[in-house]
């Protein structure tokens, strides 16, 4: 059982929870403010990530990893096979999303406003909590309370918090941060595929968009999946690869929306 943990990590927890949580709720704002329609296509952005991601591809990879079990010990095919699922099964959404409401409001803040919902509910989901979660615990370890973390289980059960808590503690204060850094290009990458499909559906671009997105969204998980993996140990150098393979995919997006449309987002 930990004494205590380092108050950085405190603080940088703190910082992520903010991000995941304040970030996606201050562009909700400011894109409302600008296009009122667009709360309709933050909804239904949260709703598709939710749809599409927390519920039918986690049927998938339960039953691909059980008729493939072995799969997760080659790093190589689960790369390739993640970062696939998740693109096809999210750039689908998004597709189908934006389908919805560009019948009834077609401006490229309802693009930009799904890609609020779609980036803002995963950050609160993935991060968000969790970041809750450590806070508490945090708190309670540093107050002299941990002990209270443990009422109620069993032996076995307190074993394992015990060393859940340590592992805790043990780790690196950046790694709280980390979090927050990659939510933040995460949402920038839900914002520029959304503006993609947003120029697909509203034919700004052909058809030829819809693959590009889902092979963008594919490329831009490699780093995190290969960290997964352990084939990338450092955290600091899986969070570079994400910037900068996020930043690639930013710029291509920004490039074609200049190229094919002669708009600004907000009028």
């Amino acid at each position: 059982m930990p004494d205590s943990i380092p108050a950085l990590s405190y603080i940088f927890s703190l910082v992520s929870l903010l991000i995941s949580f304040g970030i996606p709720i201050g562009l909700a704002v400011y894109c409302f403010r600008r296009h009122k329609r667009s709360l309709v296509a933050i909804a239904t952005g949260a709703f598709c990530f939710i749809v599409s991601a927390n519920f039918l591809e986690q049927i998938l990879h339960s039953l691909v990893f059980a008729a493939f079990p072995g799969l997760r010990q080659n790093a190589l095919i689960f790369t390739i096979y993640g970062c696939l699922a998740a693109g096809v099964f999210e750039e689908t959404a998004r597709l189908l999303g934006l389908r919805y409401l560009c019948k009834r409001d077609a401006a490229p803040a309802i693009g930009f406003g799904y890609g609020i919902g779609h980036g803002g509910i995963e950050a609160i989901f993935l991060l968000g909590f969790t970041m809750i979660n450590n806070l508490i615990v945090m708190t309670m370890v540093n107050s002299g309370n941990a002990d209270k973390l443990l009422v109620g289980l069993t032996t076995e059960e307190q074993t394992l918090a015990q060393s859940q808590l340590s592992a805790l503690a043990a780790l690196s204060p950046f790694n709280f941060l980390a979090g927050g850094l990659e939510r933040l290009m995460a949402i920038a990458l839900h914002l520029a595929l959304s503006m993609l499909i947003w120029m697909v559906v509203t034919r700004h671009i052909g058809m030829w968009g819809y693959p590009l997105s889902i092979g963008l969204h594919a490329f831009a998980n490699i780093p995190a999946m290969l960290y997964q993996t352990g084939v990338v140990t450092s955290i600091l150098a899986a969070e570079l690869l994400i910037l900068l393979f996020t930043a690639l995919v930013v710029a291509l997006v920004i490039k074609l929306y200049r190229d094919h449309v002669h708009q600004p987002i907000f009028s």
